[in-house]
């Protein structure tokens, strides 16, 4: 018979009173050994007051007692998952939590050992673990439900903040580039004014840069929370590319920056999601302009799949820029490397990684550093 199984039988069908007896007789004298075999483990213990320590202890030892004595265990529940949720509020971990727990089984034993003045029977040492497991496991559950509870409203306010950002904010943002861009205009007609033409331009791009970065966050967290579920097409590559350097022209006109699409036209098919290869596309495209120096050339294309590989299509961005010198921390959200002057949050590689996840595509970067990189994104193989 497993010894959980035969432990709960004990519980249900024998008695063990003069464990019971020891247990309230040498109560003070296990709370005091168990507070300072805990406060030398467990640095966060050491902090608590004494009270706050052992909080729920001398209830749940009385309880064990009881379970030992008449085997009504269900009474420890609600106890324990008090205690739990009181863990939980003092900043424990559950790591944390068992480790008491732990500590407090192998001080009964030894106390009660001593007590009763010989080594516990197996059955005793059975019945005794049964008692603490039943008080752990409901004080984790206390522990995880107020985790969940406090995880739960964090990701509603967490939704509101950012449906305050992809529709108020942003409506609010687009509104004052509009009464910008008349500004300017008018302003641009008028020498005198000719600083203040360039303020306003300046104060046009922050709002642009805001919102940009507004919708990397929100795309992060479509893709992380997993709401951006493939919808997958037969659609061409080069379509959704071409669409993509549409989008990057002006910004690479502006920072003097060649664009090139080498894919071809209505060969390139795959079976995938528009909305995740577009998104992989404008992030890499979008970083490989930034980073990239005047003169340059940023190429997007697609390679198709080699014969006897699991690998389908693949998509690259290269670029002529100061290349990366460790590449292998940059899909971590909110994680950049070098920076090279350039403004931004250290989303977009971590929303490609996360992405190209969804679709099972393979990510792969080759940097050099003064030559410049090229992003790799191997789709999966259909069929």
């Amino acid at each position: 018979m497993p010894i959980q199984d035969q432990a709960s039988d004990l519980l249900q069908t024998q008695a063990f009173p003069e464990l019971a007896e020891a247990i309230r007789k040498r109560s003070e004298r296990i709370m005091d050994r168990w507070e300072k075999v805990v406060r030398e483990t467990l640095p966060r213990a050491d902090k608590l007051p004494a009270a706050q320590l052992r909080d729920h202890l001398p209830q749940i030892l009385d309880l064990i007692a009881t379970a030992l004595e008449t085997q009504p265990e269900y009474k420890l529940i609600g106890t324990t998952l008090t205690h739990g949720a009181r863990r939980f509020h003092v900043h424990y971990d559950l790591q944390t939590v068992i480790i008491e727990f732990r500590l407090l089984r192998r001080v009964l034993v030894e106390e009660l050992s001593e007590a009763l003045g010989n080594m516990l029977t197996a059955d005793e040492v059975i019945a005794l673990g049964m008692g603490v497991d039943i008080a752990l496991q409901e004080s984790v559950t206390g522990f995880l439900e107020h985790q969940q509870a406090k995880l739960g409203a964090a990701t509603e306010a967490e939704a509101k903040y950012l449906a305050f950002l992809s529709h108020d904010l942003r409506n609010n943002l687009n509104s004052v580039m509009l009464t910008l861009e008349v500004l300017g205009h008018d302003l641009a007609g008028a020498p005198q004014f000719a600083e203040r033409a360039e303020d306003v331009a300046a104060a046009q791009q922050a709002i642009r840069d805001t919102v940009s970065g507004m919708s990397l966050l929100l795309q992060a967290e479509q893709v992380r929370k997993g709401t951006m579920e493939p919808k997958r097409e037969v659609l061409d590559l080069h379509t959704v590319a071409a669409q993509v350097v549409k989008q990057a022209q002006p910004q690479a006109t502006k920072k003097g920056v060649n664009l090139s699409l080498a894919m071809p036209q209505e060969q390139a098919v795959v079976n995938s999601d528009r909305g995740l290869i577009g998104l992989i596309l404008q992030n890499l495209v979008g970083n490989a302009v930034k980073y990239s120096p005047s003169g340059s050339t940023v190429t997007v294309e697609a390679q198709p799949p080699t014969e006897g590989h699991e690998e389908g299509w693949a998509l690259s961005v290269a670029d002529q820029g100061p290349g990366i010198t460790n590449e292998r921390r940059l899909s971590a959200p909110f994680v950049r490397g070098e920076t090279h002057g350039e403004q931004g949050a250290g989303l977009g590689l971590s929303i490609v990684h996360e992405a190209s996840a969804l679709l099972g595509a393979r990510v792969a970067v080759d940097s050099k550093p003064g030559v410049g990189t090229v992003f790799r994104v191997a789709l999966p193989a259909e069929g």
